[in-house]
């Protein structure tokens, strides 16, 4: 399978040359992880007055229904990228170790505890989406769901479970444990 690489540029023209440094740096990560279906590199530069440009380097790896982000700063441009790949490689050295160990020492599924969740709250009238985001979905177990949650760094990761075939919501609590939201259909 042949992976996807994407440069673009922001307030910054992305050269030839920035192209192919960015896109062979990218290139390594595949020696870690085989299943990577896409890189996006997003470059873009700041210009401040106290500490001049800032050049900023954004990432998402979209690997077999995994999405892995990063971000790096930098007042070089090639430094900012080489940055954002060696967090990404680091994520993805992750990701692996976590699918290898996952598959060896795989806990039952009686052995998840998870709380139960039942919120009621009111919702102004006036509030109005002021963000909208698709997100593409394979179906995954509860454990690769909390997987995906806690390699993005995010409260929460919704996902379409596999078992019972429903949108379902993994979060972490303000006690630290993990809670799941499954539909309630009467």
């Amino acid at each position: 399978m042949k992976m996807n690489i994407i440069v673009s540029g922001i307030h910054l023209e992305v050269t030839e040359a920035i192209k192919s440094y960015a896109a062979k740096k990218a290139e390594k990560l595949t020696k870690y992880f085989d299943s990577i279906i896409e890189i996006k590199l997003n470059l873009s530069v700041e210009h401040t007055k106290s500490e001049g440009d800032r050049h900023i380097a954004d990432a998402i790896v979209l690997a077999n229904g995994t999405t892995l982000k990063a971000h790096a700063v930098d007042k070089n441009l090639y430094t900012a990228i080489d940055e954002v790949v060696e967090i990404l490689e680091a994520q993805v050295k992750k990701y692996k170790e976590r699918l290898k160990n996952r598959s060896h020492h795989q806990k039952p599924a009686k052995e998840v505890v998870f709380e139960s969740a039942i919120t009621h709250e009111v919702v102004d009238k006036a509030a109005a989406v002021t963000k909208y985001r698709l997100i593409e979905q394979k179906p995954m177990s509860v454990e690769e769901a909390i997987l995906q949650m806690n390699l993005l760094k995010k409260s929460f990761y919704a996902f379409m479970n596999m078992e019972s075939e429903e949108l379902n919501v993994v979060y972490k609590t303000k006690k630290g444990s993990i809670g799941l939201i499954e539909p309630a259909w009467d």
